[in-house]
């Protein structure tokens, strides 16, 4: 009987598991929007504006789900999620521009830049990850 409990209670387990890991990349997108100011917005791609500097807006991003990926290139920070990916770059007036979209589009905008760090897209950040570096995101 007991037995029986050990692999009821690890099916409930890997459920409850399971049933939390696809909502990263809505919290992250409800974060975004309720944080920041909307300056643009087409299909899956919206522009935000704060007065936070980048490493701030990072952290409240971050803090409603920590991205699978990271990366900073200069001054710009690169989160990569299942399905979303944030850009944030300081604005020229201070501040900070946000930018939020779907993986492949985020590929296709940032390629240059995460490629070499990522690899080559293949469908999110767990299946499509092979690049080089220290291991973090793999």
């Amino acid at each position: 009987m007991t037995a029986r409990r050990a692999v009821l209670g690890a099916a409930v387990a890997a459920a409850l598991l399971l049933s939390a890991c696809g909502s990263d990349d809505q919290d992250v997108r409800d974060t975004i929007a309720e944080n920041y100011e909307l300056v643009s917005q087409s299909g899956d791609y919206a522009a935000y504006r704060s007065d936070d500097d980048v490493l701030s807006v990072a952290g409240t991003i971050e803090s409603a789900a920590e991205a699978g990926r990271d990366h900073s290139e200069g001054d710009d920070r690169y989160l990569g999620y299942e399905e979303t990916m944030v850009h944030i770059a300081p604005s020229p007036g201070g501040g900070s521009d946000i930018e939020v979209t779907d993986v492949r589009d985020g590929y296709d905008r940032w390629g240059p830049v995460i490629v070499p760090v990522w690899g080559l897209f293949g469908g999110g950040y767990r299946s499509g990850f092979s690049g080089g570096g220290s291991g973090f995101g793999k």
